[in-house]
């Protein structure tokens, strides 16, 4: 019987001793969603996004794909929902992945539950990748960097489909790793997995889903040519098991994103209708007059894409020089510019790069990389401000630059664990550098909800983060390095992150108290509707964004909630008529202002 020497001992110990820490993570996760979606945003949508989503997720869950248009079709309007009227059908128009995911927290009701259980699995996936491609310690800092993420505590607290869908894409990310393995068993199996969580990235957010897939999608291209050249010299048959595998992977990520041109056909009956267009005929991406309110250019997409990173650079992991001061909160509730404090987070990231490209040249490569993107941007140059060619130009030569390390790699082959190791540390940067590159052709940016297109980049970032961390862990006391994350964690959530995400407690004024208002106003058991009484033009959703969060795509809710905006009464005849066992309650409404009408 063989017996455990000291060394076997110490290392299960630190094992567990790791596992356990990141199944705390995991459950801090879980219930810190829970926890600020009914403290902060107190079980409502705060944004127009939220409410289609909700709407369209309440129409999945009662088994149906579209609902009919109800007349007088603007008496029932609601933000970013689509009233097709070619076809006479009524849907959100977003992709159709997080609203089916939202369904089963409709169906559960508990909306809430679906974020909060992709937050968990996502510090769970990053604690297991991290510990398989790297060490434990990285697997436990980078779970740690993204619990306490100010920008995955907002995010995975609301109802927003980012969390989903940086679940499906770390997903995606682990299952790769698992079947390309030199020894990998069940390589099939992770190859579906991969494929399914990949397809259900698609299906949520596509573009995100181009953005942060493209590095894999040239680094298995690399390594099938590797193989085929390979098995060119020796023998055909090598070429097979690389291959299988990323054949499957993409047969059902295609088969699944088959959902995209379904939806759209059943809702419009043009499979290739962009949906965002029926909405906002200037939201597409790309550049020049079709796009964005007054045409989009480069120069713009670099000018969104500084504002964003400089609230990234402290939302990513809530460091930054300086506290949250009541003129910040107002920056975040009313501004979309530059953050007026420098963030610190990424600052740690070229250390993680430098511990995970542990050869002189992808170190050399690391340096001048940095150089050209900094330089520029640290100076503020001239280019930078109007010269759209210098700009095509310098990022032109970046994106030939960020081609070195894959194909040096792949020419080599990574066979031993420090190639490996370099690849993924590759991998992870091109993540983030891709994903952030591909929203430059999108007209406007994000902040209102920390810098959000940016999110599903997060779990490869906490990975980088974590490797210096984890370095330092190694070479000296390992309990004094956590207990100095530790501080540093606690430290963010309660001055940074704490103050960050209170300051949308009730933005755009949603709250429960008009609901309850109107609930006091009750005479009896019959279900409610509020007729909400202003021009069209002169009356924003935000002054009854509360009642459109449970009035229902069916209006068969317990409240729901209607426009009349004709003076002549004819729609209000409409409403009354159609609505006729329930009891009335008027409003008025100007602007983002709404009180009842017997209190004028």
């Amino acid at each position: 019987m063989a017996t455990m020497t000291t060394t076997d001992l110490t290392t299960t110990w630190t094992r567990r001793w790791h596992q356990w820490l990141a199944l705390g993570l995991v459950l801090f996760s879980f219930f810190m969603a829970l926890f600020v979606n009914r403290t902060v945003f107190e079980r409502l949508p705060h944004l127009e996004d939220e409410l289609a989503y909700i709407f369209q997720a309440r129409i999945f869950a009662r088994g149906d794909v579209v609902v009919a248009s109800p007349e007088p079709r603007r008496a029932f309007w609601q933000p970013f929902v689509v009233d097709y009227e070619p076809q006479g059908t009524r849907f959100g128009k977003y992709s159709p992945g997080w609203p089916a995911l939202l369904a089963i927290g409709v169906l559960l009701g508990q909306m809430s539950f679906v974020n909060a259980a992709a937050a968990a699995l996502n510090v769970a996936l990053v604690y297991r990748l991290g510990r398989e491609v790297f060490n434990p310690d990285v697997g436990v800092i980078a779970a740690a960097l993204m619990a306490f993420s100010p920008m995955a505590l907002l995010l995975n607290a609301s109802l927003m489909g980012h969390t989903t869908a940086l679940c499906c894409f770390t997903l995606f990310m682990y299952a790769y790793w698992r079947l390309s393995r030199p020894r990998s068993r069940h390589r099939l199996r992770w190859a579906a997995l991969a494929g399914l969580a990949l397809g259900l990235l698609i299906v949520n957010r596509p573009l995100t889903a181009v953005g942060v897939t493209l590095p894999f999608v040239l680094w298995s291209g690399l390594r099938v040519l590797r193989a085929a050249l390979d098995g060119w010299r020796s023998a055909p048959e090598k070429l097979l098991p690389t291959l299988q595998p990323l054949l499957l992977l993409a047969a059902i990520a295609l088969l699944m994103s088959s959902a995209l041109p379904l939806f759209n056909y059943a809702a419009t009956g043009d499979p290739t209708q962009n949906l965002y267009t029926l909405v906002w005929p200037y939201d597409r991406v790309g550049f020049g007059e079709c796009c964005g309110r007054s045409g989009h250019t480069i120069v713009k997409g670099i000018l969104h894409t500084r504002y964003d990173l400089s609230l990234t650079a402290a939302d990513l992991f809530g460091w930054q020089a300086g506290l949250i001061t009541p003129q910040l909160v107002e920056h975040l509730q009313t501004r979309a510019s530059y953050w007026p404090v420098m963030g610190l987070s990424f600052f740690i990231l070229p250390f993680g790069l430098w511990v995970g490209f542990r050869t002189r040249w992808l170190r050399a490569w690391l340096l001048l990389a940095l150089a050209w993107l900094a330089v520029p941007l640290a100076t503020n140059a001239d280019f930078l401000r109007d010269d759209e060619a210098a700009i095509w130009a310098w990022l032109g030569v970046g994106a030939v630059w960020m081609l070195v390390p894959p194909l040096a790699l792949a020419w080599r082959g990574t066979t031993d664990d420090n190639r490996t190791r370099a690849a993924w540390t590759w991998l992870l940067l091109a993540v983030a550098v891709s994903l952030i590159g591909l929203h430059l052709a999108y007209w406007v940016g994000s902040q209102r909800y920390s810098t959000r297109y940016y999110f599903e980049a997060v779990s490869a970032l906490a990975l980088i983060g974590a490797l210096p961390i984890a370095w330092l862990a190694r070479r000296f006391k390992r309990v004094f390095i956590y207990w100095l994350l530790s501080l540093a964690l606690v430290w963010s959530l309660n001055a940074y992150s704490t103050p960050r995400i209170n300051a949308l407690y009730r933005f755009n004024g949603v709250s429960p108290e008009l609901i309850e208002q109107i609930e006091q106003r009750r005479v009896d058991d019959r279900p409610l509707l509020v007729i909400v009484n202003g021009d069209l033009g002169a009356v924003s959703w935000r002054a009854y964004g509360s009642l459109l969060a449970v009035t229902g795509p069916y209006l068969d809710d317990d409240i729901v909630a209607v426009r009349d905006f004709a003076a002549d009464g004819t729609v209000r005849a409409q409403l009354v008529e159609r609505f006729p066992d329930r009891q009335i309650i008027e409003m008025q409404a100007r602007s983002t202002d709404i009180w009842f009408v017997d209190e004028n």
